[in-house]
């Protein structure tokens, strides 16, 4: 039983302290290349952060054949992120008196809001995963071709309306040459391939050793331990300063981890994705998308209150318990 949490708590570790690099020269790339930081945490740090989501899907699916630890630590990873994003809130508004949602960036909005609905729509497949309807071409169902539809569209509008606002941050990276930043992206992303495709197979073991089932399992642990590069970048940010980068790699980390399952559903070849799944995972995708949907209305309110973070925090705890 010890040797499997030694073997998670490794993997966890490498994930952040790969996170950790990604963090900084994610914003280093930003500064010397002149891109928006917010924009770069909502698409370039969202996805490379996202890596661990990745390798673990591709490994659940196509080595391990659990898509229950796919699907659920895609889904997980979405309610640990907006629990991660709530507490930073809280103690961002403890230190500077203020809240994440008082002055909400258009791309934050936007990516909020399209993360809420793709999460509705991946419920609505599980809800006809249920039924036993199964509209699917090829094998890929006709939900997981609207999902990547709907993500690619919110990457268009998001590079439309993105924030320019800190093309006159400080420069902080003059040291940094360019190839230097591209070379530590490319060691920090493989490290954090290899530990998330190692990821699966120990949650596998968890679940053999504790008797525990997989969808808490993979809602829990190995969200946790994938969302650990984007609670590194998004906690960093912070110590920049840069609100919008903190958000918007959380909340556009959601938004590509969900587009994910598009990928799950063409690996998958035992037949429907979505009616193979723990019928749990229907209310998971409805959890995250409530979570979100608190945060982007509270940002669209423009709330200088704290109670939609305590909100956020409650439920997803509440969620936990019930999953147990």
């Amino acid at each position: 039983m010890l040797l499997v949490w030694l073997k998670f708590l490794i993997c966890a570790l490498a994930i952040f302290g790969a996170g950790y690099k990604l963090t900084k020269y994610g914003d280093a790339l930003a500064e010397k290349t002149g891109l928006c930081r917010a924009w770069v945490g909502l698409v370039l740090l969202a996805a490379v952060t996202s890596l661990p989501e990745l390798a673990n899907s591709i490994s659940a699916v196509t080595l391990t054949h659990l898509p229950d630890l796919a699907i659920g630590d895609l889904l997980g990873a979405c309610m640990m992120n907006m629990f991660s994003l709530a507490l930073l809130g809280l103690i961002w508004g403890f230190f500077k008196k203020d809240t994440f949602f008082s002055a909400p960036k258009k791309g934050n909005l936007y990516s909020t809001l399209f993360g809420t609905i793709i999460l509705l729509l991946v419920a609505a497949a599980f809800f006809a995963g249920r039924l036993g309807l199964d509209f699917s071409l090829w094998g890929i169902s006709v939900f997981s071709v609207i999902i990547l539809v709907v993500y690619l569209v919110s990457l268009y509008l998001l590079q439309q309306h993105r924030d320019g606002d800190d093309g006159g941050a400080e420069k902080i990276y003059a040291d940094l040459s360019l190839t230097r930043i591209y070379v530590v992206l490319g060691v920090a992303a493989g490290v954090v391939v290899l530990a998330g495709c190692w990821l699966p197979f120990i949650g596998a073991e968890i679940v053999t050793v504790m008797g525990w089932g997989k969808t808490f399992v993979a809602v829990l642990f190995l969200a946790i331990a994938t969302t650990l590069p984007e609670l590194t970048v998004s906690f960093s940010a912070l110590r920049l300063g840069q609100v919008g980068m903190s958000i918007g790699n959380l909340v556009g980390s959601n938004v590509f981890d969900v587009s994910l399952i598009f990928l799950v559903d063409v690996l998958y070849r035992q037949g429907s994705l979505y009616s193979a799944v723990s019928p749990a995972m229907l209310y998971v995708a409805l959890i995250g998308a409530l979570l979100m949907g608190i945060f982007y209305l509270a940002m669209r309110k423009g709330s200088r209150s704290q109670l939609p973070a305590v909100l956020i925090i409650v439920i997803y705890l509440f969620s936990l318990f019930w999953l147990f």
